[in-house]
């Protein structure tokens, strides 16, 4: 059995329903909140280079808007996961470094895991829509108005 399925099994919720904690809670489900907490674990250190952090763990796919990630870093501050100081740049102000956690290392862990279930979910349901999409070719809408005829 999953950790998910554990989880369902324990409260009655599924995977993105979960509140509270670690990696759940406030509308969470999206990828968002594990990426930047994975460049934050990776070694991004202030906000813009966990931006570019961002776009190269995904490859680009993932453009993020500075004022999401700022909301996220606060957020994953909030709730332990990161912890920032203040820090002198060799130009410019100073800036906010962010680093991870223990609580954090082990969030990261449960969202790989969560992500991992929800990668095989999609590939699940992309199998199966082509699968169906390949059989029966005659019972397209095509067929149907032949039907009504």
């Amino acid at each position: 059995m999953s950790t998910q399925d554990e989880h369902a099994s324990q409260t009655g919720q599924r995977c993105c329903e979960r509140g509270g904690g670690r990696g759940g809670g406030r509308g969470r489900g999206g990828v968002l909140e594990p990426a930047v907490l994975a460049a934050v674990a990776a070694g991004g250190t202030h906000g813009y280079d966990l931006i570019r952090q961002l776009e190269s763990i995904t490859g680009g796919a993932l453009v993020a808007d500075p004022g999401g990630v700022y909301r996220i870093l606060r957020r994953l501050e909030e709730d332990g996961l990161a912890v920032s100081s203040w820090a002198e740049s060799e130009a410019g102000p100073q800036r906010r470094e962010y680093a991870i956690t223990d609580d954090g290392r082990d969030a990261l862990l449960w969202w790989a895991q969560h992500l991992s279930e929800r990668a095989r979910i999609f590939q699940t349901i992309a199998d199966a829509a082509t699968a169906a999409s390949a059989s029966n070719p005659g019972s397209s809408s095509e067929s149907a108005g032949k039907e009504q005829s």
